[in-house]
């Protein structure tokens, strides 16, 4: 029990082991072209850990229930990626860089079930994953007390994709636990294997797919018949770099199925979506065309903003939403809205569409 918890904890603090690429499975050693190694080779950590958009990479896991994981390339730019992880436990994003010879975790949030580019998000991690020149014997500490160092540079390593010819960096822990990770040219992470003692837990690359993410979207519209707001799931295809207040905007906009109508008019642009941590209530800026829509009945417009904030804050994980319009607060013939008010989410007397 001792080991399952710390491990749980370690998957929390090192799931930066990401891979970043994709090649299909074959049934000989992954490797590069073989060549004559001269004196002055030079490898790079791109070579081993590459940018490559729209790649989802799923990884078996034995040993330990929350060793399977899936990654998914969300955001990149100037030199860094963000990636999704997601696992049976939780899910989160890493912002990993490559500056300087060195490849690092500089940020990293659990329970991170919303789309986000936190690119140029202050840092809240240093954690040195890389760092060249890559030979064997180079070694490194973290700030976490590991010592890292690269032991192999053409170890094989078995993989259900297939077997590898990758680099592999050694982990000591404190504690005692070792981690070995895995890494291919032109893939990335193929493998990760964390031991301690007779405790043993792999991490194995099982597929890549050259696709987009896909997400389980809650989204809630007015009723159509009645006065009244349904809810129902729909799932949103998201490529790296994407928008997502496009995304957002489009599910606002067009209900499923004619018992639902729209939360927002075709015109209306959502110019600005802020998650504040500190005060953990999402700060929403719409067009113009936002106030139009409500020159109705007070009914009716409680029902439109409550779809909107019920989407809205469900999918950012919030139950506090504050919506201006062209950066003024909110304010209508029937609500409005002070600086440093919100509205609420929600979900009671919500009717479930089928």
């Amino acid at each position: 029990m001792k080991k399952s918890l710390w491990f749980l904890i370690l998957v929390a603090f090192l799931s930066f082991l990401l891979g970043c690429s994709g090649a299909k499975a074959m049934d000989k050693v992954h490797t590069a072209e073989k060549q004559e190694i001269f004196v002055d080779s030079i490898l790079s950590i791109d070579q081993y850990y590459p940018l490559k958009e729209n790649t989802i990479m799923e990884y078996e896991g034995i040993g330990n229930e929350f060793a399977e994981k899936k990654t998914f390339v969300e955001f990149i730019g100037e030199g860094k990626v963000q990636i999704k992880e997601v696992n049976p436990g939780t899910t989160f994003v890493r912002v990993v860089e490559y500056k300087n010879g060195e490849l690092r975790e500089i940020y990293a949030e659990g329970e991170f079930y919303h789309i986000e580019n936190m690119l140029n998000t202050n840092t809240n991690r240093n954690n040195i994953l890389l760092k060249e020149p890559l030979e064997v014997g180079n070694t490194w500490s973290n700030e976490d007390g590991s010592i890292r160092e690269i032991t192999g540079l053409n170890e094989i390593i078995e993989t259900p994709s297939g077997p590898y010819e990758a680099l592999v960096v050694t982990t000591k822990f404190s504690s005692g636990g070792i981690l070995e990770e895995y890494y291919a040219k032109g893939i990335g992470l193929v493998a990760s294997i964390y031991k301690d003692g007779e405790f043993e837990v792999k991490t194995l690359l099982r597929e890549v797919k050259n696709k987009e993410q896909k997400l389980e979207v809650l989204s809630y519209y007015p009723l159509a018949d009645k006065i009244g707001t349904g809810y129902l799931e729909q799932t949103i295809t998201f490529e790296t770099n994407g928008d997502i207040k496009e995304i957002l905007e489009k599910i606002l906009k067009n209900p499923p199925t004619e018992e639902l109508i729209p939360s927002i008019s075709k015109n209306v642009k959502i110019n600005e979506i802020h998650l504040n941590r500190e005060a953990w209530i999402l700060e929403v800026d719409f067009s113009k065309e936002f106030a139009d829509d409500f020159n109705i009945g007070s009914a009716q417009e409680a029902e439109m903003l409550k779809s909107v904030v019920n989407t809205l804050g469900k999918f950012y994980d919030v139950d506090k939403v504050y919506i201006t319009i062209e950066n003024i607060p909110y304010e209508s013939g029937h609500f409005g809205l002070r600086e440093g008010e919100f509205f609420l989410v929600d979900i009671s007397d919500v009717v479930e569409i089928e």
